[in-house]
């Protein structure tokens, strides 16, 4: 009897914590703001981010996803911050001139370390094109 009640609470404690979910991790990179406008056949990007994590990022590298209508992905393209390292909750500007995309109204924003590890990023758009 004490065998079974010791099995039935060992396997209720079990299912209890199955339950339980990681809490995700914070984000490593936070957009606070971005616009683009277009002229002449180019896209100028400009903007600011901000390191959120407790660490410095080596070689901020941001990744511009143009959408076209229905969020569909039509073109990707890269661009480096001047910083070669973003301090911990330092902030950056970023200026861009990048080839217009066909199609594209709008965009969001991801990015990579110099490693190439994708860093996960607070409030990435999407951003409309203007």
């Amino acid at each position: 009897m004490r065998r079974t009640s010791a099995l039935l609470l060992v396997l209720a404690l079990s299912l209890l914590g199955a339950d339980k979910k990681k809490a995700p991790k914070p984000p490593d990179i936070e957009v606070l703001e971005a616009a683009a406008h277009r002229s002449d056949g180019k896209i100028s990007l400009v903007g600011r981010v901000r390191n959120s994590s407790l660490r410095p990022i080596q070689g901020l590298v941001l990744v511009f996803d143009f959408m076209a209508p229905g969020r569909q992905v039509v073109t990707t393209q890269k661009g480096g911050i001047e910083e070669e390292v973003l301090d911990a909750g330092g902030e950056a500007s970023f200026h861009m001139e990048l080839n217009e995309p066909p199609r594209a109204v709008e965009f969001q924003v991801n990015a990579v370390d110099e490693g190439g590890r994708d860093l996960r990023v607070a409030k990435p758009g999407p951003f409309p094109i203007e």
